[in-house]
């Protein structure tokens, strides 16, 4: 049986060890305290190798993005959770955070506003019941990113400004193509349904029709911010 490797040491440093590093070293502790807004604890792993350093290090990157990923997605089923409530009029969960309860309030209002399509609907409108599969072909083109769709529920909702005649508009795509990479869907369901004002104040939703005007308004989210 093949033994365990012994257990890395590892030491927590304390504000004033931190401050008694070399000046490389502080340099590096003060840049990642300004790049994270809020005071970090260090500590100090011993490595028996370069090779295992260099594991370390990898690992130690992983894991922050794994955290980060975590935090966002429970957010995110906090935040679906509450959309539920509002929906069937129950009353509003205590969870910590005036943001995820305004954004569960904007998902609930939206939903009650903009019609929409579920997969099965479109399939329906598309093909009757004739397809074994009624996910397709909304799902083919969400994946395609010709349309997009939020979540309501378990299922997928797909605005149905998107369509004519159960057809994506050919502008959702180049839209959706010119949008920044990290938006979520729920973000564009937002950015489509607000005043615009490179669309003298028209939501994108209502501008399609000026194909080139909304191209632009897209384009102009991917600008840097100044100021």
């Amino acid at each position: 049986m093949a033994e365990l490797p012994e257990a890395l040491p590892v030491v927590e440093l304390t504000t004033d060890e931190v401050e008694r590093l070399s000046g490389r070293l502080q340099e590096e502790a003060r840049g990642a305290k300004r790049s994270q807004g809020k005071q970090q604890r260090w500590i100090l792993i011993g490595a028996g190798s370069r090779r295992e350093a260099a594991v370390i290090r990898t690992t130690a990157a992983m894991a922050r993005r794994i955290v980060g990923q975590r935090r966002k997605e429970i957010t995110e089923r906090n935040v679906e959770a509450l959309v539920d409530l509002y929906l069937e009029g129950e009353k509003r969960a205590e969870v910590d955070g005036e943001l995820e309860q305004d954004n569960a309030e904007l998902r609930a209002r939206y939903l009650l506003e903009v019609p929409t399509f579920t997969a099965a609907e479109i399939h329906e409108l598309m093909h009757g019941s004739q397809l074994r599969n009624p996910s397709e072909p909304a799902s083919r083109w969400r994946r395609e990113k010709r349309v997009f769709a939020v979540r309501g529920g378990r299922a997928q909702l797909f605005p149905r400004f998107q369509f004519a005649e159960g057809n994506p508009l050919p502008v959702i795509k180049e839209v959706l193509k010119r949008l920044p990479d990290d938006m979520t869907p729920w973000q564009i369901a937002f950015w489509f349904r607000s005043g615009n004002g490179w669309l003298d104040g028209k939501s994108p939703e209502e501008a399609l029709g000026d194909e080139d005007g909304v191209l632009n308004a897209a384009d102009r989210l991917r600008e840097p911010a100044v100021g």
